[in-house]
């Protein structure tokens, strides 16, 4: 098969693709060093929005910076794109749940695993990057 070309994403089309997406992996620091913990989330604006129980990943908003990476793999075609959202997190105060409610684009975070999770987190991302395999490169004569 042939190489593909690796093409980056303007910040508008990763915006479009975060929006299609609904599983990322949110990253922070533990104790032991870098973690990269999937969640389920919605896009609300340009803000990644999900939901836990508390926890770890409610912890790690208070740290300075976070990351956000979603990817889409086609293994079979040998293709597909990322986005690294790299910003400040923060947890939504209850009251102000509902406003960020009507500002979701079509559905909401739903946590897949069983619990009460009722602690809504924000990550606003100050930079995104992405990266796409384009259509296989023309063949060198």
């Amino acid at each position: 098969m042939a190489q593909r070309h690796l093409e980056e994403l303007s910040r508008r089309e990763c915006l479009a693709l975060l929006d299609q997406a609904q599983v990322g992996r949110i990253v922070y620091h533990d104790d032991v060093g870098p973690a990269a913990v999937p969640v389920n989330y919605a896009m609300a604006d340009d803000e990644i929005v999900f939901r836990v129980e508390g926890g770890v990943k409610r912890l790690a908003m208070a740290q300075p910076v976070l990351a956000f990476e979603v990817d889409h793999i086609e293994e079979d075609q040998r293709s597909g794109w990322s986005v690294l959202a790299r910003g400040v997190g923060e947890e939504v105060e209850i009251e102000l749940v509902p406003d960020l409610l009507r500002e979701m684009h079509g559905h909401i975070p739903t946590p897949w695993a069983d619990g009460v999770h009722n602690v809504w987190l924000r990550l606003t991302p100050h930079t995104l990057t992405g990266r796409r395999l384009s259509d296989p490169a023309p063949a060198v004569s």
